[in-house]
C-alpha cells in the first residue's frame, strides 16, 4: 500500500504509531477509572477494609467479570480468608450482559460442586437478567452474607453458605484461575 507519496508501508507505520500513542494515553485513564471503581480502602459495617486484589474472569480472551476483594487485612492465603470471621466485601462488575437462565444454571452448578448443597431460595429469588456494567456487592459478616445489586436491598444467606460462595471465587477449586489469583493479590 502506498501513502500517496509513493512510499510503500508508510500508512501502516503511521497507523501503528497512532495506535501506540492512543494506547499510551489510554493507560493512565484506565488506571484512574480502576482507582475510582476500586478505591484502596472502604469503610463498611463499621470496619476499614483494604483492597486485597482485583481479579478478572475471561472467556475466549474477553473479560466477562471483574471482581475486587476487600479484607480487614491483606492476605494471599485463601484458606485463612475463608476461615476468618472478619468482615469481607467482594464487589463484582459484569462486563457483558448475562441472562437469568445462564445465572441460575451457573449458580446451581456452583452450589452443587462447591458445597454439595442447594442454592439458597433468597439468592435464587434475586437472580435476573443482568446488563453489562451491573455491579453487585457481597458483604460477608460473621453471622451472614448479604448480596445486593447496586441500589437494591440485599438477599441474605447464612455465613456458611456465604463462605462456600466466596470459595467458588478464591478456593482451590475456583472456577476461574485468573479471578482467583487476582483477588488473592497474586496476579
Amino acid at each position: 500500500m502506498e501513502d500517496g507519496h509513493g512510499h510503500a508501508g508508510a500508512t501502516k507505520g503511521t497507523a501503528t504509531r497512532r495506535a501506540l500513542v492512543a494506547l499510551a494515553l489510554a493507560v493512565p485513564a484506565l488506571r484512574a477509572a480502576d482507582a475510582q471503581e476500586a478505591p484502596a480502602a472502604l469503610t463498611i459495617a463499621g470496619r476499614r477494609l483494604v483492597l486485597n486484589g482485583t481479579g478478572r474472569r475471561r472467556f475466549l480472551g474477553f473479560e466477562v467479570l471483574r471482581g475486587w476483594l476487600y479484607l480487614e487485612q491483606r492476605s494471599n492465603d485463601a484458606a485463612a480468608i475463608l476461615a476468618s470471621p472478619g468482615v469481607k466485601l467482594l464487589r463484582l462488575r459484569y462486563a457483558v450482559s448475562v441472562s437469568k437462565s445462564r445465572m441460575v444454571s451457573s449458580w446451581e452448578d456452583g452450589f452443587r460442586d462447591g458445597c454439595g448443597c442447594e442454592m439458597p431460595p433468597a439468592f435464587r429469588a434475586r437472580l435476573r437478567d443482568l446488563p453489562a456494567g451491573q455491579v453487585e456487592d457481597w458483604l460477608f459478616l460473621p453471622d451472614r452474607t448479604e448480596i445486593a445489586y447496586a441500589g437494591e436491598p440485599p438477599a441474605r444467606v447464612g455465613a456458611r453458605q456465604g463462605t462456600s460462595m466466596l470459595a467458588s471465587f478464591i478456593g482451590p477449586d475456583a472456577s476461574s484461575e485468573g479471578m482467583r489469583e487476582g483477588l488473592l493479590g497474586q496476579a
